[in-house]
């Protein structure tokens, strides 16, 4: 990108070449954008209301059809209700039914029972086979408890029966080709007693086929709704009947599902944005009179903008290729008028680009731009000569005021570091020797005379005292080895309860005695690892100090867990914490967070030097922010047996 830019600016055509095109696409831009934004609108405007009518039609469609459906069993009723019922009169209603309706699946008209003398079970049949209308009277079946028959009997008023599986012999299937919806109405003789239940049938595949003829898009579809939720219409037919719109909806990611489905269970009217099968989608829907049913007209987005995308592929391509013929033109034109100011530039860019060592031709040409080419070339030679010796020299020196800064910053801090770690020294071994000595005094001349509980704090102190000095003394023996070739056993098993308990022990007799120690092992009480005892122990004992030393509430906590074939020593604190400037040196001799703090700055690179020694490693946890968490990793190669087994 860099020298793409470095060429634009070199190229003085192409740079007032490219302004002139930025210039006309942000016109374009701005053009363009207002009117595709509007043609959008309009477009989104004019496709939503075309779905929306498809929608209307469909529905009114479909409320003509059960419109239709009622009035024939409304006919049916009535004539038997005024007429004396035999089986060829029904059979001959239910056959001009069938007859005259062939939209219709069938009519059917069932008796109560031993509605005719020796008979428990009557009802006729009639429907549409090819050109044929078959009427029949079925054989005898328990049609009581189909819910054609027992709604309508029960509730002793027309309604519409959900969608159920029936084939034209009464007997329930599991063909799709075999649902059908309802239009049942009680039949009543004239002291309105119930008699039986006439219904009319409408073939469900029929009706989704006369819905998906209302197809405004390529890709769209339409479902219909039960009062429950279940399909009665779907392009996909293993939906029908045995789901709702919510059984396959994920609560969390398909809210808008969720609440298309409530809305259309309401019975409202309206339009909503869904997610489809991950594809985003308009959906119109409404309810119809006729049944507690709805209906949904579902039209993909791509569908609805596809013409307008379409007229984007085509002006997209052709617009960039328009601004580049401009973007050609402008840059021949330019280009032309300015060709012997960029022969001279390209001559004298040896020069202002530092390269002098590179020789400029000498022109041939008599005119003041060959002159001044000639000068240049002469200037470029003697330029050459003298940065070439001026730049020799200046290596030569530079490289010697390094070596000596270098040098004399070096043994500054190392004199600074020798200073100081002798005066604290100095300082951290003399004042607990005071102590001690003071106390000494005080027991030799006093002892009598001083009581029991104040020997008791006095002898805790000088013994604290004498455990710093034994321990700085330790840190200055383990550091003085650093670098050397010390050979550690590491061959030991150590059971790591045990280990913690000892470290405890030791964390709760040394003073201060402030916050108590959390222990936390996720391993069992047998667990063993292959380590040194005596230097892990230190270890850890050095890191616990250093958190009792700097955490005054809170809690300190060691923790053992595995990873693998690992152990992991976790020491955990709620103290002050490590500064970012303070993690780069952490490990590094004689370095302290706190100049004032006491100690000699050895503890976490000891600590370090002491778990290398038998194998481990020693690191902060940085992700931890409520204080210091140090981590000591100790690999256990060997395969751990359980001693119980």
């Amino acid at each position: 990108m860099s020298i793409l830019w470095d060429r634009i600016n070199r190229k003085l055509s192409l740079k007032l070449s490219l302004r002139i095109l930025m210039f006309l696409v942000v016109v374009f831009t701005l053009s363009l954008g207002v009117l595709f934004i509007y043609s959008r609108q309009m477009v989104k405007r004019q496709a939503l209301e075309r779905a929306e009518i498809e929608l209307d039609n469909t529905t009114q469609h479909l409320n003509e059809l059960m419109n239709e459906v009622e009035t024939a069993t409304r006919t049916v009723v009535w004539h038997l209700s005024e007429s004396r019922l035999t089986p060829d009169s029904l059979l001959n209603y239910v056959r001009l039914v069938a007859k005259e309706n062939p939209d219709f699946d069938g009519c059917s008209v069932a008796l109560q029972p031993y509605y005719f003398p020796n008979r428990r079970y009557f009802s006729v049949y009639a429907y549409n086979l090819s050109d044929t209308t078959v009427a029949k009277i079925e054989a005898p079946y328990n049609y009581l408890n189909k819910p054609w028959y027992k709604n309508s009997a029960k509730q002793q008023k027309s309604s519409w029966v959900e969608a159920y599986l029936e084939d034209v012999y009464g007997n329930e299937t599991q063909n799709y080709s075999d649902m059908v919806v309802s239009y049942c109405m009680p039949l009543f003789d004239k002291q309105q007693q119930l008699v039986g239940v006439v219904s009319t049938d409408l073939s469900v595949p029929w009706l989704s086929q006369v819905i998906s003829k209302y197809k405004p898009y390529i890709n769209s579809y339409s479902i219909m709704l039960g009062p429950e939720g279940q399909y009665f219409v779907h392009p996909d037919s293993t939906k029908l009947m045995h789901r709702t719109i919510f059984s396959d909806v994920d609560s969390e990611k398909q809210q808008d599902m969720i609440a298309l489905g409530h809305e259309m269970l309401a019975g409202h009217k309206g339009m909503m944005k869904v997610k489809v099968n991950g594809e985003s989608c308009i959906v119109f829907y409404q309810s119809l009179s006729k049944a507690p049913w709805s209906i949904a007209l579902i039209c993909y987005e791509s569908d609805l903008f596809a013409g307008y995308n379409k007229l984007l592929y085509i002006l997209i391509p052709a617009l960039a290729f328009g601004l580049m013929l401009i973007l050609m033109f402008c840059m021949n034109v330019i280009s032309f008028m300015i060709d012997p100011l960029n022969a001279l530039t390209h001559k004298l860019s040896y020069i202002t680009n530092g390269h002098f060592d590179e020789p400029i031709e000498f022109s041939p040409r008599k005119d003041v731009i060959g002159s001044l080419q000639n000068n240049f070339a002469e200037m470029q030679q003697a330029l050459s000569r003298h940065i070439s010796s001026l730049h020799e020299t200046n290596e030569q020196a530079g490289l010697m005021n390094r070596e000596l800064l270098e040098a004399s910053e070096q043994e500054r801090q190392e004199e600074e570091k020798k200073n100081a770690f002798l005066q604290d020294l100095m300082h951290q071994i003399r004042t607990p020797l005071n102590i001690i000595n003071g106390f000494t005094q005080v027991l030799r001349d006093d002892y009598s005379s001083i009581p029991e509980e104040e020997i008791s704090e006095i002898l805790d102190t000088m013994q604290s005292n004498a455990v710093h000095i034994s321990r700085m003394v330790s840190m200055l023996v383990v550091a003085s080895n650093a670098g050397k070739d010390v050979k550690v056993n590491t061959s030991e098993r150590v059971n790591i309860k045990d280990l913690v308990d000892h470290v405890s022990y030791i964390y709760a007799t040394r003073p201060p005695h402030t916050l108590e120690l959390t222990t936390e092992l996720d391993v069992t009480d047998e667990r063993t690892v292959k380590t040194n005892r005596e230097y892990l122990t230190k270890a850890i004992n050095e890191l616990l100090f250093n958190a009792k030393k700097f955490t005054t509430e809170g809690h300190i906590k060691l923790s053992v867990t595995t990873d693998g074939l690992k152990i992991l020593f976790v020491i955990e604190d709620t103290g002050s914490g490590i500064s970012e400037e303070m993690r780069a040196k952490l490990f590094s001799n004689f370095e302290k967070g706190d100049m004032f703090s006491e100690g000699l700055g050895l503890g976490l690179p000891v600590c370090r030097q002491l778990v290398r020694l038998i194998g481990g490693e020693l690191k902060l946890d940085e992700s931890y922010t409520d204080g210091s968490r140090f981590i000591i990793v100790i690999p256990d190669d060997e395969a751990w047996v359980d001693l119980n087994n």
